[in-house]
């Protein structure tokens, strides 16, 4: 690593953030391939701390999963990773549809990619490993994403984990950002910073698809957060990506979680173009 290095680009599908550094210690947060990271602290044993740029989470990252890079070189790798992984799990192949494995890629991590040849891309990782995806794996920035419920009816099922931010696993917050970015709305990290990112709806004003539902058991703090999908119902990350409602009479009432009920909030911070991931 460069004196100049003060950024880095995560090259892995998802890379672990831990509160310590240490591989036992909690699972904070994940990173998402293409993300790109600043350098707060470290090397400590192999361990950097870092700062998160697409949602300013902060936590140790193993130094394996990242490329280091200048301020300026992260900025270019960001100018040309214009292509996000739109389908929920991908694997980066040595030929076009076949050939050895180079990486899995998850809904949300970024590459640069080439123009599509019959059905496949070529993509570039940021360590500079190539290989070839299904073009329906892709999307370019610009061009529209898939609706909400369609991207919700994707994942169902994906399975809980406490830091998690891909389809092999989602906490309750990291599944709301993630779907949510990619319909052009930005969110922090946590559920709590969530509920103070959005405005409370007024009593007797009614949920729509795209607002937050927010829960908590005791203290001050939310505890648990999902989308709305219309009327009472909402998906969350609780065991798995499922699909429950507040009515009490409806049989898909979560009976243990409803009592935690304490406000649906719309969110504030919207990216103002054709709903593409920033």
């Amino acid at each position: 690593m460069t004196s100049r290095a003060t950024h880095g680009v995560v090259t892995l599908a998802a890379a672990d953030l831990r509160i310590e550094p240490d591989h036992r210690a909690e699972l904070g947060s994940q990173l998402l391939l293409g993300e790109i990271v600043r350098l707060l602290g470290g090397p400590r044993q192999g361990w950097w701390r870092v700062l998160n740029l697409a949602d300013g989470y902060r936590g140790w990252l193993k130094d394996w999963a990242i490329v280091p890079a200048s301020k300026e070189r992260a900025a270019r790798w960001r100018a040309l990773a214009r292509t996000r992984i739109e389908a929920p799990l991908a694997e980066v192949r040595t030929a076009a549809g076949a050939g050895g494995g180079v990486s899995p890629v998850f809904f949300g991590g970024r590459v640069i990619a080439s123009r599509a040849r019959g059905g496949h891309r070529m993509v570039e990782l940021p360590d500079g490993r190539r290989g070839y995806l299904e073009a329906a794996a892709l999307r370019d920035e610009g061009k529209r994403a898939v609706d909400l419920l369609t991207r919700v009816k994707a994942v169902l099922g994906a399975p809980y984990l406490w830091g998690g931010r891909t389809p092999a696993g989602y906490d309750c917050s990291g599944f709301v950002q993630q779907v949510l970015a990619e319909q052009g709305v930005l969110l922090p990290r946590d559920a709590q910073e969530q509920f103070r990112a959005c405005v409370r709806l007024t009593k007797g004003e009614l949920p729509q698809v795209g607002d937050l539902v927010f829960f908590r058991a005791s203290g001050r703090r939310m505890q648990h957060v999902g989308i709305g999908l219309g009327g009472d119902f909402y998906a969350h990350a609780r065991g798995v990506v499922r699909v429950n409602s507040l009515e009490r009479d409806n049989g898909l009432c979560d009976n243990e979680l409803s009592p935690q009920f304490q406000a649906w909030a719309r969110p504030l911070v919207r990216v103002p173009a054709r709903g593409q991931t920033p």
